[in-house]
């Protein structure tokens, strides 16, 4: 596989004995500047960029042979080529919807590179593997489709990788609403589990028998989205917040804006649809958060840095189960991040406030969930409302055993936890099978 860069950096120039070719140029992974870039607007964020662990990175790491060229090279042989568009930050930026944004999604890419493409010579990937956006939502797909009908370039000379994992189903769906047959070809997969988390959290503490756990679960949340407000104002309306490690920001704090409590009670209504009495029970516990205890802090109490890439021990070891809130809940997607597989990589169960099917996904990727040890009837409901209250619900049920019983029931599934964890080092399916269809 040959992959082209419009910037890449050097790394080492090598002689040869061909006159013809006097010397070889090898080049980094990373590029100078990355593709896609070309011609941007200096006042606003660069919308390509890195999100680690990129696909050389992972081509790298799982010894595929491949081959860095300049787009100039790339061009010049008479070889087919890859150009990757690696997505940074939230698709209103890559698309070009931004307001006072001027770019489309091909707008950086060079004239050589889309004619190379119209002829079939270079497939152009997209590659957005660490987000797992609702591409009706964000119109994803009307943009690429858009876009490719006005550089006259090839649907099957166009690849999307999406952490959405039902990205393809979704593509399909698409086609069918917009009586298109002539799709292009869409690729589930998260680069996140292929990251090394070792490097990130090199030391593991598996507390078999749970001697330094002393409270109740792990609930770590950075940026205030709606869905983890309402989560975390209904744990606190039922005094489940307390013997927990929980963090959340308070509005100053923030590296987002809050949504105000008028939203919040819109979104109770319209998106959970949740009875009168539990929504005004859960307003006044929102309220007495913000005015009493924001902000939760546990391991940090700098809120501007994403902690993707950092990890502590202790946090798992002085906690029972995890209760994990995906940054997507009420979107047409199925993301799986970081945020389940630091959990797996401590030997931790957990409880998903995700969209629906996120457990069954899970177990088709081969991993094992904690039925009958945890009630995982909610990821099967597809109500918002009721399948928040469900895990509001199983979060009650454990919390109101004693850690004596917590200690028993975590030594109960400790193999699976075993299990999920050598199966997180070991898994490159899901790689294996996007490098085929690629290749």
């Amino acid at each position: 596989m040959i992959f082209a860069f419009d910037f890449p950096k050097i790394r080492e120039e090598l002689n040869t004995d061909n006159p013809l070719h006097p010397s070889t140029i090898l080049y980094e992974n990373w590029p100078s500047k990355f593709n896609g870039l070309i011609g941007i607007q200096d006042n606003i964020p660069k919308y390509f960029g890195p999100a680690p662990p990129s696909f050389i990175d992972l081509l790298t790491g799982y010894k595929k042979q491949f081959q860095i060229m300049s787009s100039e090279e790339a061009i010049s042989l008479c070889k087919p080529f890859y150009y990757i568009l690696e997505t940074q930050g939230p698709p209103e930026g890559w698309l070009g919807t931004q307001e006072n944004y001027h770019n489309t999604l091909l707008s950086g890419v060079s004239k050589e590179i889309i004619e190379s493409t119209k002829k079939g010579k270079c497939t152009i990937i997209l590659w957005s593997s660490n987000e797992g956006y609702d591409p009706f939502q964000y119109k994803i797909f009307d943009k690429i489709y858009e876009e490719l009908e006005n550089f006259e370039i090839p649907k099957n000379k166009f690849v999307f990788v999406s952490a959405n994992l039902i990205i393809n189903d979704l593509n399909r769906a698409w086609g069918s609403i917009n009586d298109k047959n002539n799709l292009i070809k869409c690729i589930p997969f998260n680069n996140e589990k292929h990251d090394d988390y070792k490097k990130m959290q090199e030391n593991v503490i598996f507390d078999r028998y749970c001697d330094d756990k002393d409270n109740y679960f792990l609930l770590l949340n950075r940026a205030p989205r709606i869905h983890r407000m309402a989560l975390v104002s209904w744990l606190h309306s039922k005094k489940l917040l307390e013997n927990t490690l929980t963090s959340f920001p308070s509005e100053e704090l923030a590296p987002y804006n809050f949504s105000k409590k008028s939203h919040l009670s819109k979104y109770f209504s319209n998106m959970l649809s949740i009875d009168r009495n539990t929504k005004s029970d859960v307003l006044k516990s929102w309220s007495d958060l913000e005015k009493n205890h924001l902000p939760l802090i546990v391991d940090v109490e700098e809120w501007s840095t994403n902690h993707y890439g950092t990890s502590a021990d202790w946090l798992y070891s002085k906690t029972f189960f995890s209760v994990v809130t995906e940054s997507v809940y009420d979107d047409v997607s199925i993301f799986l991040d970081e945020k389940i597989w630091k959990p797996i990589y401590n030997y931790h169960p957990f409880i998903i406030l995700g969209t629906p099917h996120c457990l069954r996904k899970l177990k088709e990727l081969g991993f094992e969930t904690f039925h009958p040890f945890i009630d995982e009837s909610y990821d099967e409901e597809i109500n918002h409302g009721k399948r928040m209250s469900m895990i509001v619900n199983e979060i009650e049920r454990l919390c109101k055993m004693d850690f004596e019983m917590l200690k028993d029931w975590y030594q109960n599934l400790s193999h699976i936890l075993e299990y999920n964890r050598e199966h997180l080092h070991n898994d490159r399916e899901d790689f294996d099978l996007l490098f085929r269809i690629l290749n």
